[in-house]
């Protein structure tokens, strides 16, 4: 997994989180839209696909850009970002 890093992901609209494998090479929104459709499926639908999402990183409350890269973001393994 040299090009995946491992983030817990929280999502307080539906009161869950999940850990889950990130690709380094995508930009933030190209994963927001891939963790959107995730989470939609995972909820049959109860968390409803949404247009406008970010990432937050939970302990510097940093949000990130959606046209940047991730390696190029200080996201690392073990990150606690959040969705909303």
């Amino acid at each position: 997994m040299e090009y995946k890093i491992l983030i817990k992901l929280m999502v307080p609209e539906i009161e869950k989180s999940y850990e889950l494998y990130v690709p380094v090479n995508k930009t933030i929104g190209e994963i927001c839209i891939l963790i959107n459709k995730l989470i939609n499926e995972d909820t049959a639908g109860i968390y409803p696909l949404q247009d406008k999402i970010a990432l937050c990183n939970r302990f510097t409350s940093e949000t990130y850009r959606m046209n940047v890269y991730l390696r190029d973001t200080n996201i690392r393994n073990g990150a606690q970002l959040i969705l909303y």
